[in-house]
Formats: C-alpha cells, structure tokens, sequence
C-alpha cells in the first residue's frame, strides 16, 4: 500500500541545526565569573550584538573587563515585573537587531520581582523589596507560587531560541546563583523549591562555572598553582557523593571546558 502524506493543521518544521541558537542556563558561586562569561558574547559574531539584562546590579564586572567599552553590547535595567514583560514582549515581537540576550540572574528576579509582586510590595516602577523589618515572610504557599512563576518565565525566554520567525530568533544565555540540596546532596541552581533541580529540563545547556586551582608548571618547569575557571557541561559526583548538576543536548561539549568563552561553546554546538 503506498502511504500518502497528509496535509497536518500546522507547518512541519526541520530541526534548526544549521542555525542552532544556544538556549543556556549557567550557574555558580557568587565570583565564579558568571556575568564575565556572558559578556564575552560580544566577541563572538554570531551572538553579537548582545542585549544585556542586568537585574543583579553586574555590570561592574563588565566595566573592569572593557565590555562596556564595546558598540555590541545594550544594558537595560527593568525595575519591576512589568519592566520584564515589556522588554520580552519586544524580543519576542518586534527584535531584528539584537542576537543575542543575557538574563542576569534568575536568582535576583525571583528575589526581586516574582516573590515581591506575589507579596504585593513591589508595584510599577519599584525596584527593591520594603525595608526588611516591614517585609512579610513568605509562605509555602507563596514559594510555590513563586516557583510557578519561574518556569513559565524559564520556559518563555528559552522559546526566545525558537520564535517561528527565524530572523527574529535569539541565542539565550541566562545565570544563575547556585545552591547546595542538602536533602538531596546535589548543587544546582539557587531557585525556589524543586525549580532549582527541574530547571535542567528546560534548557538545552545546563553548566556549572567555578574557580578552582590547579597547579601546572611555569616556564622554567617549576610546579605553581593557579586559578583557572571551569564550566561543568554533565553531572558529576564527587568524593562526598554530592552531585553536580549539568547537561549538555547537543552532546558537543564533553565533560566540561576550562576558561570558557561564549564562543567556545558556540563553536562546538553550531
């Protein structure tokens, strides 16, 4: 019997793998270079220019390094919930200029926005929570809520990836702090309830960046220690039996890089 193909209610659509646009999220330790390696998007042409959200007050970092200096790269500085949604709403509408956009962090915005609108303190134009003394504590309720809140955040800045209109589609690049799951002896990204360890799921690259030192020799052979930073790109378990969250789709990254770049992982994953 010959098999006719039929006429689906919408478009069939081939893989974007001559194209890929990255859709990333990297967490770690505060100092452990996060904002920096984001930054260095704008050496790479095909994440430039570069629409930088800064939520965590970053771009200090950004100066000291020169990243500032650079035509490719725009900070914007949303102070309330509705500042985000508006900024996505033209990513996801109206961008042809912008190729790349970095959300920093994940961590802050769920402190600032998400918690605080949940909690009604935060209102248009508000920036930060009410003094501390006069804060409400959140309940398990409004963690939950405010976990809801984040996927759905999450998931719509990575579908930023996959906008049905190629030209308006962006690499995304989102950070994170990160946290130790005592319960489940895990370190993953510091968001609210089981979004820390779910998170993964959403996003394509999940990595880890830390500082760590390694001892190499110096030119005349002698052994010196150095710091050098690490981006974990699969799960590891180390001598404690903790395990570090990663992964990695395009299964193009190995185990991990040392002293990454944006362009190195976009000259693996395209």
């Amino acid at each position: 019997m010959t098999r006719t193909r039929p006429a689906l209610p919408v478009p069939i659509e081939l893989p974007d793998t001559a194209g890929r646009h990255l859709n990333a999220l990297i967490y770690g330790d505060s100092g452990a270079g996060k904002t920096l390696l984001a930054g260095t998007a704008i050496y790479c042409e095909a994440t430039r220019p570069v629409l930088f959200i800064d939520v965590d007050s970053g771009v200090t970092t950004l100066d000291s390094a020169g990243i500032l200096d650079s035509e490719w790269i725009d900070i914007v500085r949303p102070r309330s919930w509705t500042d985000f949604q508006k900024i996505y709403e033209f990513l996801a509408n109206d961008n042809d200029y912008y190729r790349c956009v970095v959300v920093d962090s994940l961590t802050e915005i769920q402190r600032k926005f998400s918690m605080g609108t949940i909690l009604g303190e935060i209102g248009e134009g508000v920036d930060t929570y009410n003094d501390l003394g006069r804060s409400p504590v959140p309940t398990r309720q409004d963690w939950m809520r405010t976990g809801d809140q984040m996927r759905k955040l999450i998931r719509a800045l990575r579908d930023l990836a996959y906008l049905p209109d190629p030209d308006r589609r962006v690499h995304v690049i989102m950070v994170a702090l990160e946290k130790h799951e005592e319960k489940r002896k895990a370190i993953c990204p510091a968001l609210s309830g089981t979004l820390g360890m779910e998170c993964g799921a959403f996003v394509d690259v999940l990595a880890r960046l830390s500082r760590q030192v390694v001892v190499e020799d110096d030119e005349s052979g002698e052994p010196v220690e150095r710091i050098r930073r690490h981006l974990l790109t699969d799960d590891w378990i180390n001598d404690l039996d903790i395990r570090h969250m990663a992964k990695d789709r395009t299964r193009r990254l190995g185990r991990g890089i040392w002293d990454p770049t944006i362009a190195d992982i976009m000259g693996a994953v395209q």
